[in-house]
């Protein structure tokens, strides 16, 4: 390696101004992560909006699209990156001619554009030109038909993805689903409300109230292919019927149809009042031009200079994705005080605690002090707070310890302002204290579990993946209970936070290499199994991964893991061959950090060669290498390019290199922080902060407050910076 000393060019460029990008929403390309892995949403949406209309296909994916299939509507709600099918509520369909049995009405489309803030799409069975806007709450459409006294709407009031459109979930969620409609006199307006069966998470009930802009020459209401004209009111009969309304219109004049739509998950009076609210009046461009507002405000958050145009989009939608969920859903829910924040769509806190609540805590700190605020809100109204957390539904399907300690834990740790730690405790203490039971569905009371008594979990469903998980929430729920006071409990979670040694076999080998996590008999039995097996959701030992991934998964104790693999050296050659054999998951949330792991020991070049070959050739225009995952692979990209790396629940941040030669980050009332980049090549020659050098690779989270200027000199080769540096910090 080489050694390389900042020069005074370094220094004077480290110092320049830098300027914002002219339109970051015009690098947003809603099209990246739809096709293939990603599962994203190609709808609009505001940032963190409660509805996010979407068209939906036949045979559509757990987003209810898929771009080879034609549209068979736009429903209004849709889950975004999931691995699991939710929403696809209220679907609305137009039409020439009147066709009201899913799957006769289906269109072939054309001229599909699809933005950050509206959607439009020419629908070519009729020549039918369909746009969309949403607004948090509600959406607005604007509708061109051919001249014809035969256009309809059609309004399927049941529909729902895992029951009607993805095909991989129907045996399982086609069930009945109770609802009602109601047209007014003139037809101009409808309401309603259904009970759907959920998807990921638990059934629940939405509410909606419409408008259209004239009435219509005909209207009734539908169930199957059975018209009832005239009909202002139609309730299911508990089958598996589809049932809605319909509204026809003479548009020979040319004139558009203009329908207007808000949900709510509290009433239909509360959609009726949101929906005057929130669009008052008819001006589609009035709302288009509000939400290209709404999202320039929120990629404005990081201006980048550099880079192609190319990397610019990868980087703006992965920006644009880590706005998308969790969702503002604040006086939705009527057991919680109107006044209480409530984040819903929790899809899986599993997957976000990692990496995008950390780059919230970096650039919308309101966000996560929000979302802190309202699990304490839910600990007080349902008295426990799981991970996933759908349409204000609590759900016990736990993927893996329980992630919103570590939310908690990572605000605690970087000072989030506007939370009562207190009261955030309490969520915490009952985590730890009455929960950590082990995977279970459905039933929170299951009793004690072995983990709170052993420190571990004997074999069996994820015994050995929820176990180290639990022992990282021990870990950070210790670090908040020392900082609040709490020796005791301190001292009880951190001494447990240790036992993942127990599940530690020094014997078990592979490829040379001693030493790995393994599944182990309440007698202390060791069970031999295939270090490289993947285990899938919800299978023995692992969740969605193997020995080889969760053996890294020690983010509080990474030096005692470097000794327990054999030193330095040895660990070195260890994760080499871990990642250059593809041993590594490394786009599934439990690899996240692994290759950060050479900084512990001292070899911040190598943890710079994988990063770069994780995301700087598997992010492309094409899409993403897995699913999003509520954004957590799109903020995973975007600490990527920042340079930095959080160690999610601490206050730690590795330094990579940015990709990008500038970029600022907006920090609501602090100064912009400034990093930029000398020197060409993806190795860290050097580093100042505020053009003093730092030696270290890591920085503490109040270093990166108080810095404006981070400078980074980079180069084609690796070189000597850091390799003599202290560590990071690790429990003894």
């Amino acid at each position: 390696m080489t050694r390389i000393r900042l020069t005074p060019i370094a220094l004077a460029l480290a110092a320049l101004p830098l300027h914002a990008i002219a339109d970051p929403l015009r690098h947003v390309d809603p099209r990246i992560g739809v096709v293939g892995d990603g599962a994203t949403v190609i709808g609009p949406s505001l940032p963190f909006g409660s509805v996010h209309p979407a068209p939906d296909t036949a045979r559509g994916d757990n987003d209810g699209y898929r771009p080879d299939q034609p549209i068979r509507g736009f429903s209004q709600l849709h889950v975004s990156g999931t691995g699991w099918g939710q929403y696809g509520n209220f679907l609305i369909s137009p039409q020439v001619g009147l066709n009201t049995v899913p799957g006769t009405y289906d269109s072939a489309k054309a001229d599909e554009r699809a933005e950050a803030h509206q959607y439009s799409v020419r629908l070519t069975r009729h020549g039918i030109g369909a746009e969309l806007a949403p607004t948090r709450n509600a959406v607005i459409y604007r509708f061109r038909f051919p001249a014809s006294d035969d256009a309809h709407i059609v309004f399927d009031a049941v529909q729902h993805i895992p029951g009607h459109i993805n095909e991989s979930m129907m045996a399982q969620y086609r069930t009945p689903v109770p609802a009602r409609l109601e047209l007014s006199a003139d037809g101009r307006s409808l309401s309603g409300h259904a009970r759907f069966p959920g998807g990921f998470g638990g059934p629940y009930q939405a509410y909606y109230y419409a408008e259209i802009d004239r009435a219509p020459s005909a209207f009734g209401t539908w169930r199957d292919k059975a018209l009832q004209p005239g009909a202002r009111r139609i309730d299911s009969s508990g089958t598996l019927e589809h049932l809605g309304s319909y509204g026809r219109f003479d548009t020979r004049d040319g004139r558009p149809v203009t329908m207007k739509i808000a949900v709510s998950f509290r009433s239909v009076e509360h959609a009726r009042a949101t929906l005057a609210r929130e669009i008052p009046g008819w001006n589609y461009e009035a709302v288009r031009d509000a939400g290209a507002r709404h999202w320039r405000e929120a990629l404005g958050a990081i201006d980048v200079q550099g880079g192609t145009d190319a990397e610019r989009t990868i980087f703006y939608t992965a920006l644009y994705h880590a706005h998308v969920m969790p969702r503002d859903r604040t006086g939705q829910f009527e057991r919680f005080p109107d006044t209480a924040p409530m984040w819903d769509d929790h899809y899986a806190i599993w997957d976000t605690w990692r990496t995008l609540y950390p780059l919230y805590a970096l650039i919308r700190p309101d966000v996560v002090r929000d979302t802190v605020n309202s699990f304490i809100a839910r600990q007080q109204a349902d008295g426990a707070v799981p991970d996933t957390f759908i349409a204000g539904v609590p759900q016990f399907r736990e993927q893996g310890g329980n992630g919103t300690d570590m939310i908690i834990a990572d605000a605690h740790a970087k000072g989030i302002a506007g939370v009562d730690w207190h009261k955030a405790y309490e969520v915490i203490r009952h985590n730890a204290d009455r929960r950590r039971t082990g995977p279970h569905f459905d039933n929170p009371g299951k009793g004690p579990g072995p983990y709170r008594e052993l420190g571990w979990i004997p074999a069996g469903i994820m015994s050995n993946s929820m176990s180290l998980e639990y022992s990282y929430n021990d870990f950070a729920a210790a670090q908040v209970a020392e900082a609040l006071g709490q020796a005791d409990d301190a001292r009880r979670w951190r001494e447990r936070s240790r036992k993942w040694t127990s599940l530690w076999n020094p014997d078990a080998a592979d490829a040379g290499f001693q030493g790995f996590t393994m599944p182990r008999k309440a007698d202390g039995t060791w069970i031999d199994v295939d270090t490289r097996k993947y285990g899938g959701s919800w299978k023995p030992h692992f969740y969605e991964s193997n020995a080889w991934t969760y053996s890294y998964f020690v983010p509080h104790q990474a030096a005692m893991l470097v000794e327990r693999m054999g030193g330095r050296q040895r660990f070195i050659e260890r994760l080499e061959y871990a990642f250059a054999n593809n041993l590594i998951d490394t786009f599934n949330e439990p690899s996240f950090l692994v290759p950060q792991l050479f900084h512990y020991v001292n070899r911040p070049d190598l943890s710079a060669r994988w990063l770069q070959r994780i995301t700087g050739e598997k992010f492309t225009l094409k899409g993403y290498p897995g699913d999003d995952d509520s954004g957590a692979m799109s903020s995973y990209y975007v600490w990527s390019r920042l340079g930095l790396f959080p160690n999610a629940g601490q206050d730690v941040y590795f330094l990579n290199g940015p990709a990008f030669d500038a970029l600022a980050v907006r920090r609501p009332g602090k100064a912009d922080l400034q990093i930029t980049r000398s020197g060409e090549g993806i190795y860290v020659a050097g580093v100042t902060l505020d053009g003093k050098p730092h030696e270290r690779s890591w920085l503490r989270h109040a270093e990166l407050d108080r810095t404006h200027r981070l400078h980074f000199t980079m180069s084609a080769m690796p070189t000597a910076w850091a390799t003599r540096s202290a560590p990071p910090p690790s429990m003894p």
